[in-house]
This record gives C-alpha cells, structure tokens and sequence, in this order.
C-alpha cells in the first residue's frame, strides 16, 4: 500500500507540469464477479427530490462503447439486481445577518472650522450589509441486491453545497422575518434535486463498468545537444500535434522520427507509447514504455515511465474486467 501511495505521489507531481495529453481508461464496477444487466429499480422512501426518477435516467441511458450496459425491467422475473434505497437527508440550514460597510456617498460628521462646517468628512455612514448563509445536503443510501435479495453492494452518497452571499449592492433587503418561507422551500427542492442526481450519476458508475480520465505528462522537448536543428523541429511540430489532441498524425511522424533515430530516443518512445494509451490500446503502449525505460537515463523521466508502466498495467486489468461484465451485452 505505501509503494502504491509513493509511485501515485510521484505520479501527481511530476503530471502537474508541462504539456499534458488526457486519456482514458475502462474501469470495472465495484461489484465483483457479477453481471448486472437485467435491473429492478425500486422506489426509494422519503424520497422528495426525484431521487429514483435520476437513476432511473442513468439506467436507461448508460451506455459503453455504443453497448446498453443496464436493461430496466418492469417485473422481477430472471433478473440481476434489485436497486433500491432510501434518501437518509434532504435539507438546507438557512441563516441571515449583518456585515458593515463604510457608505463613502453618506457623510456622519463633517469638520467644522470657525464654527462653520466644511466639505471635509471626518466620519462617512456605516451601512448594514444584508446577507444569506446557506448550506444544502444531501444523503442518499443506495442498495443492489440479487434476485434472492442478498446484498450484493451498500454505499451512502453524500453532495452537498454551501454559499454565502452579501447583497453590497442592494441598498433594500426584507428581513428574515419577512422573507417568504415558500422561495426557500423552493430553492431547497430546486438545489438538492440537482445534487440527487449528481449521486445518481456517481451511483450507476460505481455499479457498472464506466470511463476515468486522466492527465498524462507529454515529455516535448529533445536533449537538443544529441540531434540536428531540423530533427528538433521536426519533433517539436509534432509535439504540438499531439498536445493539440491529432493523434493519429502525430503517431505516424513520431514512428517516422523513431525510425531516423535509429529507436535510440527515449523521448519518442514514450511519446509513441503515449499516443497508443490514448487510443486505449494498453499492451502496445505498456511495450513502448518498457522500450523507453530501456534507454532512459534521465531520473525524473525514468520516474514517469516507470509510473505509466505502472498505470497501463493496472489500466489494462481493470479494462479486462470491464469486458468480462459487459460481455454478451446489447
């Protein structure tokens, strides 16, 4: 566990520079060894935010790959799970008060001079600022259970969201006293319905296979020192290609540039291994930082290599057993 934490550690820092390339990677559902695909959607209790309504939509329209991953069922024969839930919180704590602000247009004392008074302001107006404190959340537990009705998986959701607004250019505001309880209500129920289906949306992914996108350092400059001017232009165009996301064209100049240089550039290597992790094709790429690493010996290189060799292997696992739960899926 703490080589894994390391090697990510790492990984962060050095991905946090420079040009960077974003790839993606098929990931499992979080319940194992299990094929879901024919589903029961259960109605949730206490459930005044549409809740169910959000999975419902997720369901229905998750798809990989141009495959259906879930197919809803309206009864509970030859199914694969029973989705079902509650909704543990729906609220928002309201609170509201005053801040002060120097009004600079409303003078309180003027100077007075031979006991007349003058155009100089000693002290300007305090104006009350009105202002609102609100903090919605919400809590929903979401449990997948077989057809027997054993739990197959148990998770609670938590989204929440928090402002705090001062009105400094509104010289009128009600007071809480008059403000209409109905708005509030209103803005509850508006808010919080959009954070249930944000769970909604981490829900589904959770319980089928689904897409994570990351960024990936591009390594864009040559030891200059070692290749001709036109070599290093040649590589900087392309560079540029690939940053900009072309990256069919750019692997094709990079196997051009790759072969000139006799596969003795490092550089290359990994940045045609990155070209393929792109394109999700996770063994070619993992043999193209292998054959990188080989003939690296630049240390913070050496680290971000080894790290997407880490990362293509785990990707490419994680893709296999993706597969194996989509499999035979419309």
């Amino acid at each position: 566990m703490k080589t894994f934490i390391l090697i990510l550690f790492s990984f962060l820092i050095v991905g946090c520079t420079g040009k960077q390339l974003t790839v993606k990677s098929l990931q499992p559902s979080l319940i194992p060894n299990k094929k879901i695909y024919n589903v029961i959607l259960e109605d949730f209790e206490y459930d005044n935010i549409n809740q169910a309504n959000y999975l419902e939509e997720q369901l229905v329209n998750k798809r990989i790959d141009n495959r259906r991953v879930f197919n809803l069922q309206s009864d509970y024969h030859d199914i694969d799970a029973i989705i079902t839930g509650e909704v543990l919180e729906s609220s928002m704590q309201y609170d509201f008060y005053y801040d002060e602000d120097i009004d600079y247009k409303r003078c309180w004392k003027y100077k007075y001079k031979d006991g007349k008074k003058t155009n100089k302001c000693l002290k300007y107006k305090i104006r009350k600022i009105p202002c609102e404190k609100k903090d919605y959340r919400v809590k929903t537990k979401i449990d997948v259970l077989n057809q027997d009705e054993r739990l197959l998986f148990s998770k609670i959701y938590t989204k929440s969201k928090y402002t705090n607004e001062c009105y400094r250019n509104r010289y009128y505001y009600p007071h809480p006293y008059y403000y209409n309880r109905l708005n509030i209500s209103r803005e509850e129920y508006s808010i919080n319905s959009r954070l249930a289906r944000q769970i909604a949306k981490e829900a589904i992914n959770d319980i089928s296979p689904h897409y994570i996108y990351q960024k990936i350092t591009i390594i864009d400059k040559l030891e200059e020192a070692k290749y001709s001017e036109s070599i290093n232009k040649e590589f900087k165009d392309t560079i540029e290609l690939l940053d900009n996301g072309n990256i069919n064209i750019s692997q094709e100049r990079l196997h051009k540039l790759n072969k000139k240089l006799n596969f003795k550039s490092y550089e290359i290597l990994y940045n045609l291994a990155l070209t393929y992790e792109a394109q999700n094709r996770l063994r070619k790429a993992k043999n193209y930082y292998i054959k990188a690493q080989a003939i690296c010996n630049d240390i913070d290189h050496l680290n971000l290599i080894q790290n997407s060799i880490y990362r293509t292997k785990r990707n490419l696992e994680s893709k296999i057993k993706a597969n194996t739960q989509l499999e035979n899926y419309n």
